[in-house]
C-alpha cells in the first residue's frame, strides 16, 4: 500500500491562508488505510481549518481518490461539486490522487500529506517500507525479499560487510536485510543461488514518468 504522513497543523494552514472557501478530499483506500488522510482525519484537519478562520465548505473521503476520474459520473460528480463551491482543494490522497484531483478542477489543489512509501502493515501500527517501485524487480532471486528496498545501499549482490551481528551497520535497529535474505534461502534449499552475480540493475526501466498500459486480452 501507499503509505502517507500528515503534514503538521501549521504548514497546511500556512497553505491555504490565501483561500476563504476550502474542499478537503481524503482517501479512503490508502491515506485512510494508514490513518493519515481518510475520513476521521479529513474532518479533524476541517475542524481545525475552521477553528482558524477558513471555511470548508465540505468534507469526502472516496473509495480510491487515484480512480476518482473513473468512477465520476454526470448525475452527481464530486469533482464538480468541488469546482462549484470551493476556491481551493486540500487532498490527504496520495501523490498520484492529488495530481489527478487537480487535473480535473479548475482551482489550487494543496497536499495535506507526504507520500513516503510503498509498504507493509503492521500490527495497524507500524508502516515498513517494502517496495520503491524501481522497475526492475529482482526478489524472485533472493527470496522474496527487496534487498533494493530493504537496504540502506539498495545492494543486489550481498551484504557490504559492515553487518554487526546481523544488524545493518546504517541502522542498527533492523536486521541486515542480506542477513535475512541469506536465512531465507537458506531455509528453501536455495542458498547455493546466492553465489551468482545479479546483473546491474537497469535504472532505464525507472526513467520517469513511467506508464503501463493494459492492451485487450482474450
Amino acid at each position: 500500500m501507499v503509505t502517507v504522513k500528515l503534514k503538521p497543523m501549521f504548514q497546511i494552514l500556512e497553505e491555504l491562508k490565501p483561500y476563504s472557501k476550502v474542499f478537503v478530499v481524503g482517501c479512503q483506500l490508502g491515506s485512510g488505510r494508514c490513518r493519515n488522510g481518510g475520513l476521521r482525519e479529513a474532518y479533524k484537519v476541517a475542524g481545525y481549518l475552521e477553528l482558524h478562520g477558513i471555511k470548508v465548505v465540505g468534507v469526502k473521503s472516496p473509495g480510491g481518490t487515484c480512480i476518482l476520474e473513473k468512477i465520476d459520473s454526470p448525475q452527481k460528480s464530486l469533482l464538480r461539486e468541488i469546482s462549484e463551491k470551493a476556491d481551493a482543494v486540500l487532498s490527504l490522497a496520495c501523490g498520484a490522487g492529488t495530481q489527478l484531483i487537480a487535473e480535473n478542477v479548475s482551482i489550487p489543489v494543496k497536499t495535506g500529506v507526504t507520500t513516503l512509501f510503498i509498504g507493509v502493515e503492521r500490527e495497524r501500527r507500524y508502516f515498513d517500507e517494502y517496495c520503491i517501485a524501481c522497475g526492475d524487480c529482482v526478489i524472485s532471486d533472493t527470496g522474496g525479499i527487496c534487498p533494493v528496498a530493504r537496504c540502506p545501499k539498495s545492494l543486489v549482490n550481498g551484504p557490504c560487510g559492515g553487518a554487526i551481528a546481523g544488524k545493518c551497520e546504517v541502522d542498527p535497529s533492523v536486521p541486515c536485510i542480506w542477513f535475512k535474505i541469506s536465512q531465507r534461502m537458506e531455509e528453501l534449499g536455495e542458498l547455493d543461488r546466492l553465489r551468482e552475480s545479479t546483473p546491474a540493475r537497469d535504472h532505464s526501466r525507472s526513467v520517469y514518468p513511467r506508464r503501463l498500459h493494459l492492451e485487450e486480452r482474450d
